[in-house]
């Protein structure tokens, strides 16, 4: 049963490390599913180690004198060197597990709201790499005693176990080295809470002046200093879109380009590039990840950190693209050039709250990045509160978490209903046909996402 439990761990520690890493670096999509397992694996994880300590404790009488004596008398060097590694690793990756568990539970509203500030959840971060490592190393040791017991050739077990435990360190090594290393665009803003609108002057972005756009797979590079945007009616000087980035590479010869703005859906159409048609364009920031993007291009704003590819797709999705714009623009026109969104709804853990017809306006919480009367994704909030229907509180962020640019107001407070820890609040907005992961649940700050008048928002409570 010893030997069972230890290798449940080592299944279970491997299970939790990768849906931890994909919940941190986004390799998977549907981030609340993965998020929800990796919560279910650790259950199991603190169960089978209880019951492994135990074990150990009752049954094992191996003791650190007799190790020690072993090593020191050069009787059965590397079998007691080896079973000292065990010892010490099975007791470090004890005391790092209980690191990493209780900073762990801010992923839990109960705890967070009562701990997040002494025991902030960055230290599962921190504290789970050194985890990994301890894992690995111990592993690695139970596989030599596995294949001494097997009766495996000493050489080829020694070639696969060290080969394996070096490629899983440099691994974890990698997985931790920091992504990106941009200076902050403004000094940091860490616990300021905003609790009514008022207007901030941010400095244009500063820092490296490349960066790169892949299209059909091809990797261009641009000066984003030098980048102008196409539409002055939404950016301020020096900030620009996606689309904008397109019409650079376009101007320098790197790709043709043939566009045009279309306004029944208020944005640029890109009629072909490079003698193709039906182009659209996918794009993440920092600590993002690729997902189903519907957004129009030259309203989505590019900041240092961002990967970005223009990419072809189906033409009917591309129609159903356009349709939803055009749907949008209507819908605008026929409200007088109002934004009266029909349904808002906000969910958190304790209330349901559920808005319709709600009259939308320009804040200008972002008049460092848009023109005034540009309305985005954070007015709904701002007004709802205008209107008495609801108390809020907004924070700035530099970083969150593994995204090390972000650079935004952040929702944290809806009435009294406090973000903490790992647990807050997400939104998406647009049309109901791409409600969701369909294409309207994307990771742009609420204060970065420019509206024209969408079907609904949604703003949900989630604890990751």
């Amino acid at each position: 049963m010893h030997r069972y439990t230890a290798w449940l761990l080592a299944i279970f520690s491997l299970a939790i490390i990768a849906t931890g890493y994909s919940l941190a670096r986004g390799w998977l999509v549907d981030i609340y599913l993965i998020s929800s397992i990796h919560r279910i694996l650790e259950v199991f994880f603190i169960g089978f180690l209880i019951i492994h300590v135990a074990i150990t404790l009752v049954h094992f009488k191996l003791t650190w004198r007799r190790l020690l004596d072993g090593v020191q008398n050069k009787k059965g060097t590397s079998i007691h060197l080896l079973r000292l590694v065990q010892r010490v690793s099975a007791w470090l990756i004890v005391i790092f597990a209980f690191l990493v568990i209780i900073p762990g539970l801010n992923g839990y509203i109960w705890f967070a709201t009562v701990f997040s500030e002494t025991i902030p959840f960055g230290w599962h971060r921190i504290y789970d790499a050194f985890l990994a490592v301890l894992i690995i190393l111990h592993v690695g040791v139970g596989l030599k005693f596995l294949s001494i017991r097997r009766g495996v050739s000493k050489q080829i077990a020694n070639l696969f176990i060290i080969g394996l435990t070096v490629s899983l360190l440099v691994t974890v090594v990698f997985l931790n080295a920091p992504q990106i290393d941009i200076p902050l665009a403004v000094p940091p803003r860490s616990n300021e809470t905003v609790i009514s609108p008022g207007n901030t002057t941010l400095p244009p972005p500063v820092g490296v002046t490349t960066a790169h756009a892949s299209v059909d797979g091809v990797k261009h590079g641009f000066n984003w200093s030098a980048i102008e945007t196409t539409r002055p009616d939404l950016f301020t000087d020096g900030h620009f879109s996606m689309f904008d980035i397109l019409v650079d590479l376009s101007n320098r010869g790197l790709v043709s380009l043939e566009y045009h703005f279309n306004e029944s859906m208020n944005t640029h159409v890109i009629d072909s590039m490079n003698g193709m048609t039906n182009w659209w364009y996918r794009s993440y920031y920092s600590g993002g990840w690729l997902e189903n993007n519907v957004f129009r291009m030259d309203h989505h704003p590019w900041k240092e950190g961002t990967t970005l590819q223009f990419v072809l797709i189906d033409r009917n999705q591309l129609e159903r693209i356009h349709q939803a714009f055009e749907e949008e623009v209507t819908r605008l026109e026929t409200n007088g050039g109002i934004v009266i969104i029909p349904h808002v709804e906000i969910t958190t853990p304790y209330i349901a709250l559920d808005f319709y017809d709600v009259a939308v306006t320009a804040h200008n919480l972002r008049d460092d990045l848009f023109q005034p009367g540009v309305i985005t994704a954070i007015d709904v909030i701002m007004s709802l509160g205008d209107q008495g229907l609801i108390t809020y509180g907004l924070q700035w962020y530099d970083t969150i978490g593994t995204a090390e640019i972000v650079r935004s107001y952040w929702v944290d407070n809806v009435n009294g209903e406090q973000a903490s820890g790992t647990c807050g609040f997400v939104y998406d907005t647009g049309s109901l046909e791409f409600y969701g992961f369909g294409g309207n649940h994307i990771h742009i700050p609420m204060d970065a996402r420019m509206l024209n008048s969408p079907e609904y928002l949604h703003m949900f409570w989630i604890c990751l």
